[in-house]
């Protein structure tokens, strides 16, 4: 199995490397004066109802002081805006507004043609496959990082 660590860590950093890239492409093309850490955290609030920074940082593994600057950032650039709980006074949640949801809806279908150059002369069978590797190895990490803290 060790000899392919370094190989499996190499062909994940390609993968990511290039979704950002071709992210990076698409924000420069539509000049979207973003990073695509911003579009990660567009799409979270798009696809959560009730969405916190809370939330955003736990699932990004950020915390939650870097979410809180970015979603103000957002929220400066009229993106994203707050509306309160109604069964905790004391937090908010987050939603795209018009501009935001016109911006993602962009930017989301730059991803999706990423995603699909990424996937071009898969079959369903293999990209099935795949996803049920990830997932057991995003899950050993998972377990990995709770028991060495």
């Amino acid at each position: 199995m060790a000899k392919f660590e370094r190989d499996i860590q190499t062909a994940l950093i390609g993968i990511i490397s290039g979704l950002k890239h071709a992210m990076r492409y698409a924000m420069n093309d539509s000049d979207i004066p973003l990073s695509p850490l911003y579009f990660i955290i567009l799409k979270m609030i798009h696809d959560c109802p009730n969405c916190t920074p809370m939330l955003i940082a736990h699932r990004c593994g950020r915390d939650k002081g870097q979410v809180t600057r970015l979603v103000k950032e957002l929220e400066s650039q009229s993106m994203v805006e707050r509306f309160p709980n109604p069964e905790d006074k004391r937090s908010f949640f987050l939603r795209l507004t018009e501009q935001g949801k016109t911006c993602f809806g962009t930017l989301e279908r730059y991803d999706i043609d990423a995603l699909e150059a990424m996937t071009h002369g898969l079959t369903d069978e293999q990209l099935q496959h795949f996803l049920d590797i990830a997932n057991i190895m995003s899950e050993n990490l998972s377990l990995y990082q709770k028991s060495t803290h």
